[in-house]
C-alpha cells in the first residue's frame, strides 16, 4: 500500500515538474523570440556608430630617375568635438584642462581666430566692421561673427565690444579676460558646430606621442586625435617648380576650380601652385570611409573601413635633381660676381630630342619646406625669390636672337650661307643713325661678313641690313616658328612673352616706325621672351627644326602595384624648315663665338679639354632707365650630335659672355656625372 502510495506521489511531482518546465520554456519563447531584442539591436542601444571620410595620401613626386622630391608623413593632429563633451560649462573646463596641457609640453595652439580681444583695460573688437563685410561690388553681407553671434543670441553692437564679450563669457561660464584663450578656441569650435564654417579646425598640430599618451590619460571627453598626411620634400630645389599644396578656398569650392563638382570634400587639401597644381588629377588620391562604434561613455569599441582610400599615383617628372641642383649652385655662386647683387637671374637646361625640361632655375631662391613660415620674409624681399623667372621673367634677347634674323634671310633667299655684307660700321635708315657695336666700342668695322661670321662677331650691320630686307612680318613669323613669343606647351604658368611689330605697337598705344624693324633684327625694340622660350628656340635649332613641346611630366605610374597609367609623348608644334648647309653656317657660326671670344673659350676651356665641342651665342640687352644691360647666354653640346640646349639670363649682367661661366658650370656637370642606369652596371654612385 505504501509502495503504490509513493509511486503516486512521485508522478504528480513528475508532472508538476513538467508542466512548470512547459511553462517557463513558453516564457522564454515569448520573451526571446515573440517580443524579443536582437543582438544587433541590443549593441546598438548601447553604443554610437558614425562613419567619416578618410582622405587619400597624395602621390609622390620623383624626378626622371626615380630619386623622390616630394612624399608625404603621418601626423596627428588634436581635433575638438564640443557636442560630446557635455554643457556649455563642461566644454569650457575641458579646453582648459587642454589648454593647460599644451602649455606644460610647450604645443603651440592655432588661433580660433576670435574676432575680440583684451587691450588691457577693456575688451575690443579687432576689426572696425566685426559683423557686416562688402565685397567688391559694395554688396554687403554679415560675417562669421555675426552669423555665430545670431546663433548664439549674443550682442552684435559694433560700438559695445564689452556686451559681446560678457555675453559670451556667460555663456560657458567663464570669468573674465584670463579665459580669452579658452573663449577663442571655443568661437572655434562653434563656428563648425553651427555649420558656418566648414572646414577642419584643429587645436594643435603634429602632436608627439608623449601629448596623445597624456591625453588618453586624462580621458577628456570630445578630444580626438587625427592622424593625417602631410607633404615632406625629400630636395631643397626645384622649389619654382614643385609648388605648393594647400586647403580649398572659398571661391574655387563652387567656382573657379569647381572642387565640389569634382567630388572634393570641402576641406580637402590640393595642389594651388607649381607641379603639385598641374598634375593634381594624377596625384590626388580617392577618399575612403571608416566606421566608428564607440560606446555612450565616449570609448572607442571598434574600427573598420568601409572602404579603404587608394593613394595617390606616383608622377615622374623630366627633372635630373642632380642637375637641377648644379644649376641653382651655379646662379647662386656666379650671379652676384656678374651683377654685383643688382637683379636676379634664371637658366634652362632642355633635352633637344623631345622638349624635356631637365632643369629650370631662378635666382635668387627658398627653401620649399619653410615656404609658409618665411613667406613675410621671401615677400619682402627685394630681388623677389618667390618669381620664377626661368618661366615668367621676359628679357629682351638682344644678339641671341639673330639666329632666327639668319634664318628669315637664308630662307627667303636674302642672303645665302656665302653671301656677304659689308659692315661700315653704321649706316642710315629712314632718317636714322644705326651703329654696330664694334665701332661705337672701337671705332672699327667687321668688312665683309658671311653669315657664319656675322653671328660670330655678332655684326650689327649685318642683321640690320638683313632684316630690313625680310621685314618684320617674316621676322615675326619665324620667331614664333621657333616658339618666341608663343606658348611653349609646358604644363606650369609661363608667360607667352612679346614679339615686337606693329600688332603689339597698336595694342600698347605706341607707334611702329621702320626703323624699329632694325632693332628688332638684333633682339631689340619690344622683343621680350622668356628663358625657357628662347632654351628651347635654340633646341629647335640644333635638332633639325622640331620644335617640340617644353615638358615636365615623363610619366605616371599607380601607387599599389606600379603599373604605367600616362607616359609623355614627344608633341611636335612647329617645324622650321631650313638646308641642311644653311642650318650648318648658322651652327658654325655659333661654334666660331666659343673659340673666338676669349671669356668665353676661358669659360668652356675644361669642356674642349675633355673633347666636347659647345657651340653658343652671347646676348646683351639694354634696358630703359637701367644703367647696365642684361645679359644673355645660348649654347648646345655636343656640337657634333646636340643632347641638350641651355639658356641663361642675369638681370643687369652686362654682357652676354660674362654669363658664360653659368652655362659652362652647367655644362661641366652634365657631361662628367655618370647616367644612374650605367652607375648602377659600375656600381659607382652617381651623386659623386
Amino acid at each position: 500500500m505504501r509502495q503504490n502510495t509513493f509511486r503516486f506521489r512521485s508522478l504528480i511531482l513528475a508532472a508538476l515538474l513538467l508542466a512548470f518546465l512547459v511553462w517557463f520554456l513558453v516564457l522564454l519563447y515569448d520573451d526571446q523570440i515573440v517580443n524579443g531584442i536582437n543582438i544587433d539591436e541590443s549593441s546598438a542601444a548601447n553604443t554610437i556608430t558614425t562613419e567619416e571620410t578618410v582622405e587619400a595620401a597624395r602621390g609622390i613626386i620623383t624626378d626622371r630617375n626615380g630619386q623622390v622630391l616630394v612624399s608625404n608623413e603621418t601626423i596627428y593632429n588634436v581635433a575638438l568635438d564640443v557636442g560630446a563633451m557635455g554643457d556649455y560649462s563642461a566644454q569650457a573646463s575641458i579646453v582648459r584642462r587642454l589648454l593647460e596641457l599644451c602649455q606644460e609640453l610647450g604645443l603651440e595652439v592655432n588661433d580660433g581666430g576670435l574676432p575680440l580681444t583684451w587691450d588691457g583695460e577693456g575688451w575690443q573688437f579687432t576689426s572696425e566692421s566685426p559683423f557686416v563685410t562688402e565685397d567688391e561690388d559694395g554688396n554687403t553681407s554679415d560675417t562669421r561673427f555675426a552669423q555665430l553671434c545670431q546663433e548664439m543670441d549674443w550682442p552684435t553692437d559694433a560700438s559695445a565690444p564689452e556686451k559681446t564679450a560678457q555675453a559670451m563669457l556667460s555663456t560657458f561660464g567663464l570669468e573674465d579676460e584670463n579665459d580669452l584663450d579658452v573663449l577663442d578656441v571655443l568661437y572655434a569650435c562653434y563656428l563648425r558646430e553651427k555649420e558656418i564654417l566648414w572646414t577642419t579646425w584643429y587645436l594643435a598640430e603634429d602632436v608627439d606621442i608623449a601629448f596623445i599618451a597624456t591625453v588618453k590619460e586624462e580621458g577628456l571627453s570630445g578630444v580626438e586625435i587625427k592622424s593625417t598626411t602631410q607633404r615632406v620634400y625629400q630636395t631643397a630645389y626645384a622649389a619654382h617648380l614643385l609648388g605648393q599644396v594647400g586647403l580649398i578656398s572659398a571661391e574655387d569650392w563652387d567656382e573657379g576650380e569647381n572642387y565640389q563638382a569634382q567630388g572634393y570634400s570641402m576641406d580637402a587639401t590640393v595642389g594651388i601652385s607649381g607641379v603639385e597644381y598641374a598634375f593634381e588629377s594624377y596625384l590626388r588620391g580617392t577618399s575612403g570611409t571608416v566606421q566608428r562604434v564607440t560606446s555612450l561613455d565616449g570609448n572607442l569599441l571598434s574600427e573598420s573601413y568601409v572602404e579603404e582610400p587608394e593613394a595617390g599615383n606616383t608622377v615622374a617628372l623630366t627633372l635630373d635633381i642632380g642637375l637641377q641642383e648644379a644649376v641653382e649652385q651655379a646662379l647662386e655662386q656666379y650671379t652676384e660676381e656678374i651683377n654685383e647683387g643688382e637683379g636676379g637671374s634664371a637658366a634652362v637646361v632642355i633635352d633637344v630630342s623631345d622638349g624635356s625640361v631637365l632643369a629650370a632655375a631662378s635666382w635668387p631662391t627658398y627653401d620649399i619646406s619653410q615656404y609658409r613660415t618665411l613667406y613675410s620674409e621671401l615677400a619682402a624681399d627685394e630681388l623677389n625669390p618667390l618669381f620664377n623667372r626661368a618661366f615668367l621673367g621676359t628679357y629682351a634677347p638682344g644678339s641671341t636672337y639673330k639666329m632666327v634674323t639668319a634664318t628669315a634671310g637664308l630662307n627667303t633667299g636674302v642672303i645665302t650661307a656665302d653671301s656677304t655684307i659689308t659692315c661700315t660700321g653704321y649706316m642710315d635708315y629712314y632718317g636714322t643713325t644705326f651703329r654696330c657695336w664694334y665701332y661705337r666700342q672701337y671705332g672699327m668695322t667687321h668688312g665683309l661678313e658671311t653669315v657664319t661670321e656675322a653671328l660670330r662677331d655678332s655684326c650689327n650691320i649685318f642683321f640690320y641690313t638683313v632684316g630690313s630686307q625680310v621685314g618684320i612680318d617674316t621676322l615675326t613669323e619665324y620667331a614664333q616658328s621657333y616658339g618666341l613669343g608663343v606658348s611653349t606647351g609646358i604644363e606650369l604658368s609661363e608667360s607667352t612673352g612679346v614679339n615686337a611689330g606693329p600688332e603689339y605697337s597698336d595694342r600698347v598705344g605706341t607707334v611702329w616706325y621702320q626703323g624699329n624693324t632694325l632693332s628688332a633684327a638684333i633682339g631689340q625694340s619690344d622683343n621680350q621672351f622668356t628663358p625657357l622660350q628662347i632654351c628651347n628656340y635654340i633646341a629647335t635649332l640644333v635638332n633639325g627644326g622640331n620644335r617640340y613641346s617644353a615638358h615636365l611630366l615623363k610619366s605616371v605610374t599607380t601607387a599599389k602595384d606600379g603599373e604605367v597609367i600616362a607616359e609623355y609623348e614627344p608633341e611636335v608644334l612647329s617645324t622650321v624648315e631650313l638646308a641642311d648647309d644653311d642650318r650648318a653656317a648658322i651652327l658654325e657660326g655659333m661654334a666660331e663665338v666659343v673659340e673666338s671670344t676669349s671669356t668665353v673659350k676661358e669659360a668652356f676651356a675644361n669642356l674642349t679639354e675633355q673633347g666636347i665641342q659647345v657651340g653658343a651665342k652671347t646676348g646683351s640687352a639694354q634696358v630703359s632707365g637701367q644703367e647696365n644691360a642684361n645679359g644673355l647666354f645660348v649654347c648646345f653640346a655636343p656640337y657634333d650630335d646636340p643632347e641638350i640646349a641651355v639658356c641663361v639670363a642675369v638681370e643687369k649682367g652686362g654682357s652676354g659672355a660674362a654669363t658664360s661661366v653659368i652655362a659652362a658650370a652647367i655644362m661641366e656637370y652634365y657631361f662628367s656625372v655618370e647616367p644612374p642606369e650605367a652607375a648602377a652596371e659600375t656600381g659607382s654612385d652617381p651623386a659623386q
